[in-house]
Parts: C-alpha cells; structure tokens; sequence
C-alpha cells in the first residue's frame, strides 16, 4: 500500500510503498538522520533512523517502477487536504492528548482568555436567571409537582428544600440557550485553532447562525444518551460516541440536526472504542484542574475541547491532520484553506 510519506532536502514527497522507501533507504539516496517519514499509523513525523520498518534490508530486488509519484498536499499552496473513507483509520488517543496539549500550549494567552470568558458568562447567566425566577415568582417543575402531593406539610417542605436551588423551566430553556450559543462560538474557535486559521476570543459570540440548529441537536442529543443509559448504560454510552460529533460537524460545515448525526455516526466508525478513550482522558484531565483548584480548570476546559476536535479531524483527514509541515511548522490542516 502507498501510505508512506518522506522528506527530502526539506522537500516532502509520497505518497510511496514501505518496499520503496526501504529501497531508497537502503541505496543512500535518504539522509536517515534529517530526512523525515511519516505513514497513517505513527503520529508524528520521526528521522528515518528512528522508524524500525526503515531499518530493515531486503536481498531480494525491489520494483524500481514505484518510485516517489506527484508532491503531496503541502508545503501550503500545492493543494487541498481530502476526507479519508469513514472508519479506514483509527485514531490514538494519546496522539490526541498530545495534540490538544501542544495546541493548548502554544495558544495559552487566547484559550485561557476565552476559558475565562467562557466560564464567567455562564456563571453570570445562572445568578441572573435565578433572581428572575424569584422576581417573576416562577417556580421548578419539581417544586409544582411536590405542591400537587398528598402528604404532610413536614415532608412537602422536606422535599422542597431538595429542589429549592433549580431553576424554572422557562430560565432553564435560557440556560441552555446561552449555553449552546457559548459552546457553539467556542467549537468554531476550536476549529480554527486545530486547523491553523486566525482566530480571536471574540469567535465566542460567533454561535448564533446554529443556534437553532445547535439547541435542537442538543436537545435530542442529551435525550437519546439519558434514555440509552437508562436502558443499562451501555446503549447510552454507544449513542454518545456515535452522534458525540454532530455539532462540530454543524460548524465545520453547517449541517441540518440529522445531516450531522448521520454525518457523526459514519465518520466515528471503527472508532468508537478509541473515542471513549479519549473521553475517560478527558475525565482525568477535570479530575486533575479539580486538584490544581481554578488554574487547573482554566487550563483543563481548553485542553478537553481541542483533544475532542483533533479526533473530529483525524477521523476526517487522517492521522495527517494531526501533524505540523515539518518544513514550516504550520498545521497541515491548513491546506483545507488553499484553492484546489
């Protein structure tokens, strides 16, 4: 299979077979410790002297029909990147940790920024809604039920104090609103981010052309996963892997609600064993911004959504998509930005 790719004088060619490039190897015409090779089972870029399929030599004669074909999609400028076949790679999820974690250190200012941005609008929000269900005087779902029991009085104000804090379903639906909104801008910065295109904290006010679209998959989303997990556990856990992408794919490219689930559910193919992976990373990632208090958190909520959208991307584009050009530094994502 021609799914090898090497540098050469700073120069990137493939694709090529193994057989090739060992043959290449093998005759001097690589550097094996400053040419590069990369093949969609690594995730990085390594010098050939570190890669053992390269170190191996054949006696036999090698086709010599086979050599290095048409540069691939970069240096930027040379072509477009292209979706891989649903399910035909899979993903690493320490490849996707480190992504995240490289991304997130290379933008700390902006992410932490937005992070804190983030966090104080919906805290602010959550305070605001309360005092108006207290100025309205409306009431939780909960606390109209407990109102129509027959019981005493002592357990109606038992139960009560139990829901007292939850807000009414009119400032829960605003809630969510905001919070869509917010998660929505802050997916499309992640995008940006992940890709290698501009951004800026203002992309987190940028939700409201899927709003609506966003609120519904959301709505339907959390419904499917709180019904599968009723059904024990693990239907639920198997829906939130499945459809967990469809709202990047709303932004990524402004899918209808069902577009982006069908869309979800065929690009995690393969791979759902590997995104939980990724989200068991992600729980450990809160645990430990619990024990670091409020900087570890600030840190954490940037770091969890980028390693969710690096698999969204590889998922896409394959494991390339998570890589910089060696060569310049820049993601190879990108090259989705450049004309074909």
């Amino acid at each position: 299979m021609n799914d090898w790719f090497y540098t050469k004088a700073r120069q990137q060619h493939g694709p090529v077979s193994l057989q090739t490039l060992q043959m290449m190897v093998r005759d001097g015409q690589l550097d094996s410790a400053t040419d590069l090779a990369w093949s969609s089972s690594m995730s990085d870029w390594l010098p050939i002297s570190q890669i053992p399929e390269l170190q191996t030599q054949y006696s036999q004669e090698i086709p010599r029909n086979e050599a290095a074909s048409q540069p691939f999609a970069y240096p930027l400028g040379t072509g477009p990147m292209y979706e891989i076949e649903p399910g035909s790679e899979r993903i690493i999820a320490t490849a996707c940790l480190k992504r995240a974690w490289d991304l997130t250190i290379r933008h700390i200012g902006p992410l932490l920024l937005a992070t804190v941005i983030f966090l104080a609008l919906v805290i602010l929000s959550e305070v605001l809604l309360g005092q108006l269900d207290q100025a309205m005087g409306w009431k939780n779902p909960g606390q109209n039920f407990i109102e129509m029991l027959n019981v005493s009085e002592q357990q109606k104000q038992i139960y009560l104090a139990a829901v007292e804090d939850q807000m009414s379903l009119q400032s829960t639906i605003l809630s969510s609103l905001i919070s869509v909104f917010l998660t929505l801008g802050a997916t499309r910065l992640g995008l940006k981010v992940v890709s290698g295109e501009p951004f800026n904290v203002g992309m987190l006010f940028s939700g409201a052309p899927w709003l609506l679209k966003g609120f519904i998959a959301h709505l339907l989303y959390w419904i499917m996963v709180f019904v599968g997990l009723i059904l024990f556990i693990f239907p639920g856990i198997y829906l939130a892997l499945r459809f967990g992408l469809a709202q990047s794919a709303i932004i990524d490219k402004n899918m209808g609600v069902f577009e982006a689930f069908k869309y979800s559910a065929q690009i995690t193919k393969n791979n759902r064993l590997e995104l939980l992976f990724i989200i068991l990373f992600m729980i450990g990632v809160t645990i430990a911004g619990c024990i670091a208090l409020i900087v570890g958190l600030l840190f954490a909520y940037p770091l969890m959504l980028l390693m969710w959208i690096v698999a969204y991307r590889w998922l896409q584009y394959g494991g390339r998509a998570i890589l910089d050009d060696p060569m310049t530094g820049t993601p190879m994502l990108a090259a989705l930005n450049e004309k074909p």
